[in-house]
């Protein structure tokens, strides 16, 4: 398949894509409105599991947009360590610039969490599911992934499960804490990264962690990061140590 421009990729459900039409009114708007698109240019759709389908659009107008089928590939350039961020929900502006950047470096899986200290913030975050869900497949679109990374709804820091396979580090200042590089000695093929909110974790909540079998107390150094910035530089720690940015 042909490499096309990154403007010009775009996640769709596998069946829209299969039927050949859309009528979702912001994505024939993009089109036609925004980007001008016309009949006779090649899009690539990407069904967000990792397969890429090469279109040719025959027809858009300002309700529906139609196309045919070239040709379809297995996509590829998604990181082999999968990553799923669990960061505490904070102000509005700065969890969404969180879901931007870690989807463009290759985190898999975001899962809001409710802290103890991030209480004003859950009740304005209220209603922005679809929002976040943008976001992410814009950057993803942007940064040319091939499987649209996965939110969930807000859970509780208690209520976490993690698959039995996975490691988890959750970011900590305190005593105990070991640098998260060390923890990266071994080789995971599924990472967790649990983060607090602009407040850090409470006591209760650190004590509860520090009982979790799996879990690591893990440190990013000296300095102070911000909530929204000690998520993306752990999970750009962990990619690079498993060699995802050592490509062309």
């Amino acid at each position: 398949m042909p490499k096309i421009a990154n403007t010009y990729r775009f996640f769709l459900s596998h069946d829209s894509i299969q039927s050949g039409a859309t009528s979702d009114a912001d994505i024939v708007h993009q089109w036609g409105r925004v980007l001008r698109i016309q009949p006779g240019q090649r899009l690539l759709l990407l069904d967000g599991c990792g397969v890429g389908f090469e279109v040719d659009i025959t027809h858009i107008d300002k309700k529906h947009a139609r196309w045919i089928i070239m040709h379809s590939s297995q996509m590829a350039g998604e990181p082999q360590l999968h990553i799923t961020v669990a960061s505490a929900i904070i102000r509005p502006e700065r969890f969404e610039w969180l879901l931007q950047k870690a989807t463009e470096i290759g985190v898999s899986r975001f899962v809001p969490v409710i802290a103890e200290r991030s209480r004003g913030e859950v009740e304005s975050a209220k209603g922005k599911h679809e929002r976040w869900q943008r976001i992410i497949r814009e950057a993803a679109e942007q940064s040319c992934r091939a499987i649209l990374p996965e939110l969930t709804a807000p859970v509780q820091l208690r209520s976490l499960t993690l698959p039995a396979s996975a490691a988890c580090m959750w970011l900590h200042e305190g005593h105990g804490t070991q640098p998260l590089r060390q923890h990266l000695q071994q080789s995971y093929r599924s990472l967790w990264i649990v983060t607090g909110p602009e407040g850090g974790f409470s006591d209760d909540e650190t004590a509860w962690m520090a009982t979790q079998t799996g879990w690591f107390a893990s440190g990013l150094g000296q300095r102070i990061l911000r909530a929204e910035t000690a998520p993306l530089v752990a999970a750009t720690i962990a990619l690079a140590a498993h060699g995802e940015f050592d490509g062309a």
